[in-house]
């Protein structure tokens, strides 16, 4: 059946300037995400090596803090990319460039208030408790942590430049900006791997420090094809701050709940309760997994701003068609996991040998984790592209509860298979729930909280 889907977009994108703009982005992200994902699963090996498993997993677990600095931003980032889709849509490139203007400086505030509370922490905090390991001095954790903590601030204001292009609906090139950041990256440590001794500080220098000076980059160009987005001394409005501030907030509610409480704190659970060398079994089996999520994500990404695009010219049979399509592609996206699933012990014995071991049942709950995530994906990408986010909120708020009480519960005595089985059963919720509200959107039947 898939074989007859995409030939049939391509024949309406034909006709269709907005089908084409999303064709077009699947195409081009798809190349830049493929690319990407061999740069993540060449990384993976390579830092295994460079490092060994201990040390490995203590830079897994790092990441799951600096995965917090994302969703600090207060949603401002999703609010700007939202109300820049709508102003474009309108042709309204003076309010798009103020809205612009606002949201860096709203997050350049921010970032250093966030950066003079949580640096001076990671020297007072027992980073040696965090992080149980036995070859990493406290010393090294705290200005490891603390160089990744600078890079990730600085990233977490340029990163608003690649939201412009979302907005404008040119995903392609916020893809081409991660790519180059991997394969950079991927460049460095190899020669670092050939020319010095193992650097847990090293490597977090570099995978921190080299998607910041590809994101300043990315800005001097946009300004310099994009002169009216330039902001003025006169761009600074903070009546459109009030408004990205108060429709971010929601974002980031749904962020620190079904993303930095659930998803985010895996690796710190599984460390904290199992060790680190077993985050480096969780995250070799979820790497392998994730190029599910990668490739759903090349072919929905587009389609947040396509869908907030159709909605401002009431152009709701094309949402219902294209929500269809993504459902239908979720169902093979699963179909593609089972067959995973079936060779993933050959796929671990290619990519990272005998130095780590991955239990069937770990990538079968892995695997299960995905499928629900991708779901939940499907469901929110036209719920935010709408506008549409109380119901997300609850939801949210709710999964989290269910989470939480089953962390409570298990307390780790099931190690990652548990961990996992925790998060499967908070977005079990949450995607049930969003498919029922799309379901009223595309009928448009949504009323009272259900269209808020």
């Amino acid at each position: 059946m898939a074989g007859f889907v995409l030939p049939d977009i391509l024949s309406k994108a034909k006709k269709d300037h907005r089908s084409r703009v999303v064709i077009g982005n699947i195409i081009v992200s798809g190349a830049m995400k493929g690319c990407s994902l061999l740069c993540s699963l060449i990384m993976v090996p390579l830092t295994i090596n460079y490092l060994n498993p201990e040390n490995y997993g203590i830079w897994m677990a790092m990441t799951s803090i600096l995965y917090w600095f994302i969703f600090m931003d207060i949603g401002l980032g999703n609010g700007m990319r939202n109300y820049l889709a709508i102003y474009f849509a309108k042709d309204d490139y003076p309010k798009a460039r103020d809205c612009f203007a606002t949201s860096l400086f709203l997050l350049t505030v921010l970032a250093l208030l966030i950066g003079v509370i949580v640096i001076p922490l990671t020297y007072f905090l027992d980073l040696n408790y965090l992080f149980p390991a036995h070859q990493a001095s406290r010393t090294l954790l705290q200005s490891t942590l603390a160089i990744a903590v600078v890079f990730s601030l600085i990233q977490f204001v340029l990163k608003s430049v690649g939201l412009v292009y979302v907005a404008m609906q040119k995903y392609a090139i916020y893809d081409l900006m991660l790519f180059l950041s991997n394969i950079l990256s991927v460049i460095i440590i190899y020669i670092l791997t050939k020319t010095t001794e193992s650097s847990l500080t090293a490597v977090v220098t570099t995978i921190t420090a080299v998607p910041v000076f590809v994101f300043a980059g990315s800005a001097l160009m946009l300004f310099h094809k994009h002169r009216e987005l330039r902001p003025t001394r006169n761009s600074l409005d903070l009546s459109i701050g009030k408004e990205i501030i108060s429709k971010g907030l929601g974002f980031f509610i749904i962020q620190i709940t079904s993303c930095l409480f659930i998803f985010g704190s895996a690796n710190l659970l599984i460390s904290h309760y199992c060790g680190p060398e077993q985050v480096t079994v969780y995250n070799v089996a979820y790497k392998l997994f994730n190029v599910l999520i990668i490739g759903y994500t090349i072919l929905i990404s587009p389609m947040w701003n396509a869908y907030t695009d159709a909605a401002v010219k009431g152009d709701w049979m094309w949402i219902r068609k294209c929500f269809g399509k993504s459902l239908f592609l979720w169902g093979l996206s699963v179909a593609g996991g089972l067959i995973l699933l079936a060779l993933c012990g050959w796929f671990y014995s290619i990519w990272v040998g005998d130095g780590v071991t991955i239990p069937f049942e770990v990538s079968a709950s892995i695997l299960l984790y995905v499928s629900l995530f991708n779901l939940n994906n499907c469901t929110t990408y036209l719920i935010n592209g709408l506008n549409k986010i109380r119901i997300q909120i609850i939801t949210s708020f709710g999964a989290t509860i269910v989470y939480l009480i089953a962390i409570y519960v298990i307390k780790g005595n099931y190690g990652i298979i548990g961990i996992s089985l925790s998060m499967v059963a908070a977005y079990l919720l949450m995607s049930m729930v969003h498919l029922y509200q799309c379901h009223l959107f595309i009928r448009q039947k949504a009323m009272g909280i259900w269209n808020k």
